[in-house]
């Protein structure tokens, strides 16, 4: 059985990892750079090791009529950023992509204070980290364009720790290669402009997902993740976050966990059984211990798809309802019943 450890000073000392699992507080200090990663024998240079480091911060919005999503994210051989409104009465997407092979792009260090933009002309998306607060602020601010119409908000995730226990999981990829992840569903409050239409959010209805990850990938890489947010018949916030991807020992290590009420429970490995090439048809997950079983139905998705020689990603993202059962504390059994989230179906080479 998982169990959450202590949060060590710093994730890296004396070029190794300190320490694998999953973590009862935030680290402080995520100091990757100073991993002795290696190639055969020799030391990467830190150059090539910051170079194979991808990172990204993803935030996720669960509104009654949409769902939003918000991305930095950096490959190192390329930046990418994109808005998405998905409209759940219409199916209808709205979306705004960016791609940069040298604009002013970052993803924050630590979560405790730091920050992480994409900056180019007609459009800005910035995440203000003040996790010590318990608070990251968005800023979104896009120009119209092609028909489609330009977009501002302004979004205050609260991520309060001592209301709200984090996913904090450092687990490897392969010897001394790790990956760092740390996710919430979380209250949000604030406002999304699309043209005419406005979206308002209220903390004490709305959910907010945040997805934060580094990891040296290995070069051919995947991963089949999901997530959702809501509130139950008791009024209770619940959440699922659930991933299969490149780690071995993923029953051991791994990314599960749901939430209710603030309060985390660890899961052993999960699996996903869907058609890889019917992205829009039902995805069942399961954890290896029957504990939970879950049904996603999409109702639209984001995708794409990038060939640029050494970088190759296909990607999937579908966004629907779950329903079924999954754990919670003292080994609860709890109903999902239509609660909005979305799968992902990534491929990469990068």
């Amino acid at each position: 059985m998982r169990e959450h450890k202590d949060t060590p000073q710093r994730m890296v000392s004396g070029g190794k990892v300190t320490d694998y699992g999953a973590f009862k507080d935030p680290f402080t200090e995520i100091n990757l750079l100073d991993l002795e990663l290696k190639f055969g024998k020799r030391v990467i240079p830190r150059l090539l090791r910051d170079f194979r480091l991808k990172e990204w911060q993803y935030y996720g919005v669960i509104h009654d009529d949409y769902y939003f999503g918000m991305v930095i994210f950096d490959s190192k051989y390329i930046g990418l950023s994109f808005f998405t409104a998905f409209n759940r009465g219409t199916g209808r997407l709205l979306e705004h992509e960016k791609k940069s092979f040298g604009a002013p792009l970052r993803i924050a260090r630590e979560l405790v204070h730091g920050n992480s933009y994409f900056r180019q002309f007609g459009y800005l998306m910035e995440f203000e980290n003040r996790l010590h607060n318990g608070l990251h602020r968005v800023v979104v601010d896009i120009k119209g364009r092609k028909g489609r119409p330009g977009v501002k908000a302004e979004l205050y995730f609260h991520e309060d720790l001592e209301k709200y226990q984090p996913l904090i999981a450092v687990n490897p990829i392969a010897d001394n290669r790790p990956f760092y992840t740390h996710k919430i569903a979380c209250p949000v409050e604030g406002v999304i402009s699309m043209g005419g239409e406005k979206a308002v959010l209220s903390r004490e209805k709305h959910i907010g997902l945040m997805d934060v990850q580094k990891t040296y990938y290995r070069y051919n890489s995947f991963w089949k993740w999901a997530m959702f947010g809501g509130y139950d018949e008791r009024g209770r916030l619940v959440g699922m976050n659930a991933c299969q991807n490149v780690i071995t020992d993923d029953e051991n290590f791994n990314e599960n966990c749901t939430w209710v009420d603030g309060r985390i429970t660890l899961l052993p490995a999960v699996r996903f059984e869907f058609e890889e090439d019917r992205h829009m048809e039902e995805w069942r997950i399961t954890s290896s211990d029957g504990k939970m079983d879950l049904v996603f139905k999409p109702e639209g998705a984001r995708c794409d798809r990038l060939n640029a020689g050494i970088i190759v990603t296909d990607f999937k993202q579908p966004y629907g309802t779950f329903h079924g059962t999954m754990p919670g504390p003292e080994d609860e059994k709890v109903s999902v019943n239509g609660l909005f989230g979305l799968c992902e179906y990534h491929v990469a080479r990068f």
